[in-house]
């Protein structure tokens, strides 16, 4: 009986204990109010909008490098250009001058133009043609055989005869004026038939409109 009885009180102890001794729950966390809420949308949404600014920001401060840095290209790409077509064109008109000054010959005591001397004299006629503003002085020379008169006059004729040849290609007369030298100016004081052929000639010199020159 008394182990019974025992076993009773035992029993009856732990189911209080089970019914009152154990831990309590934890009560619900609290929700935000609605204002709080509304607050917490409005603190994200302007985070938002700040980062959206700070990207577009350094979107368009990339896309102003750029387009600078096409700038810079741009302009250095003109300079580039600028100055190549400004050594171009100073080389062709050196290079025009230089076709200006080339001499023609003649034969012994004469004053005609040589077959081969009219393709010189053309290409003078083309860049005259292209640069009206030139004049230019032709000079005619002998070599060192005959008399001084003789020479001389030679020398005009050789000169007339050259001038003769541009206008009648088209060149006005008041672009070329002419003059000689006679024998008083060779370019080759040797003796013999080679240095007289080079000392029979008409030379050319620009006399104005010297400026730079081009080809059309």
């Amino acid at each position: 009986m008394r182990s019974r009885s025992f076993l009773t009180t035992i029993a009856a102890v732990a189911f209080a204990t089970g019914c009152h001794g154990g831990p309590k729950p934890e009560p619900p966390a609290p929700q935000p109010s609605e204002a709080e809420l509304a607050m917490r949308r409005h603190t994200q949404d302007s985070l938002d909008a700040a980062r959206r600014v700070t990207a577009d920001s350094l979107e368009q401060v990339r896309l102003a490098d750029i387009a600078a840095r096409a700038r810079a290209d741009s302009v250095e790409r003109v300079r580039v250009a600028a100055e190549t077509a400004a050594r171009e064109a100073a080389a062709k008109s050196t290079e025009l001058r230089t076709e200006l000054a080339v001499m023609v010959h003649f034969d012994a005591a004469r004053a005609t133009i040589q077959e081969e001397s009219r393709t010189t004299l053309d290409r003078k006629v083309a860049i005259l043609n292209a640069n009206p503003a030139v004049r230019l002085h032709i000079t005619g020379a002998c070599d060192e055989r005959g008399s001084d008169r003789y020479n001389q006059a030679l020398g005009t004729r050789r000169a007339v005869a050259v001038r003769q040849y541009l206008v009648g290609k088209g060149i006005d007369v008041a672009r070329l004026d002419e003059t000689s030298s006679g024998e008083k100016s060779p370019i080759d004081s040797g003796k013999g038939e080679m240095a007289w052929a080079r000392n029979r000639r008409a030379e050319f010199a620009i006399v104005s409109g010297d400026m730079p020159l081009a080809m059309k």
